[in-house]
């Protein structure tokens, strides 16, 4: 009679984690997903307005520089040879052994025996390079830093980039790293080195945009290879590899090493593909064995 008339109250349920576990997993996976939209957002947005602050400070842009060099119709030759008429005026005397834009400006048509077409933008960017160095330029880091303008093939101008510092090489026939990294901050300058590659990113913690700063030569010596960086300087070969890595990437040469690169790789596939089809492939016959050859 007493469970009737008064009976027990049923226990409340208590909010606990484990009763609500769906909300909580659906509220944590739209959290996350936001997040993770915001922080791409962001840093896309970041990257985009670094590299337009970057451009506006190019004095010239990628398809100036390949109006220059399909305008004039320069060669690697010439202009190892202007620098070889540069050091024979250093030696009489006629300049000093470091360049002004002038003497550069000057020399390059003497070299060519005519006028320079679009010379004016030569001019900005010798004068971006004076502005930010502050100093006159050696013959064979100018040089060097004018070899985009060659028309001859990307390993020619390569040839001669190194070429350029045969005056300047070390007992074991290296480049210092120091003229390395003084031609590095030319190429950055002058406009030489892709766009998209100035940029680079600074991770931070994933929910956090990370953020991009503008690529400097020191950075980008840190790209060094060890034993390179030991030795004190870089070979031709190491020059090379070097300049058209992922990092410097001169003239864009990194884009079709990749592409030559892809290509290679997609054609070996596709051999191995046809001497030893996949399971799947239950169609395709392989190959006829080659018959034995006569002793």
């Amino acid at each position: 009679l007493a469970r009737v008339l008064h009976p027990p109250m049923a226990m409340p349920v208590r909010k606990h984690l484990a009763n609500n576990w769906g909300w909580y997993l659906l509220g944590g996976t739209v959290g996350s997903l936001g997040n993770y939209l915001y922080c791409s957002f962001a840093t896309s947005k970041r990257r985009d307005a670094l590299l337009k602050v970057v451009e506006s400070r190019m004095p010239v842009n990628a398809d100036e520089l390949l109006e220059l060099r399909s305008t004039n119709d320069v060669r690697t030759r010439q202009l190892l040879d202007m620098q070889a008429a540069l050091l024979d005026c250093r030696r009489r005397g006629a300049v000093s052994g470091e360049l002004s834009q002038r003497d550069l400006v000057e020399a390059l048509p003497r070299a060519l025996g005519r006028e320079l077409v679009e010379g004016y933008a030569l001019e900005r960017m010798l004068a971006a390079v004076s502005e930010s160095g502050g100093k006159p330029m050696r013959a064979s880091h100018a040089v060097a830093s004018l070899m985009f303008l060659s028309v001859d093939s990307v390993d020619e101008r390569l040839r001669g980039v190194f070429a350029a510092y045969r005056h300047e090489l070390d007992g074991g026939g290296r480049v210092p790293l120091a003229q390395v990294r003084e031609l590095v901050g030319t190429l950055l300058l002058t406009g030489q080195v892709p766009l998209e590659k100035r940029a680079k990113e600074r991770p931070r913690p994933f929910y956090l945009p990370n953020e991009w700063e503008e690529l400097t030569a020191d950075e980008a010596m840190q790209h060094v290879q060890p034993e390179d960086e030991q030795s004190g300087g870089l070979d031709e070969a190491a020059l090379k590899r070097f300049l058209c890595s992922d990092c410097v990437c001169i003239w864009g040469e990194c884009y079709r090493l990749a592409e030559e690169a892809e290509r290679k790789k997609a054609a070996e596939q596709a051999e191995r593909d046809r001497l030893n089809p996949p399971w799947w492939a239950f169609w395709r016959s392989k190959p006829p064995a080659a018959p034995p050859t006569a002793p």
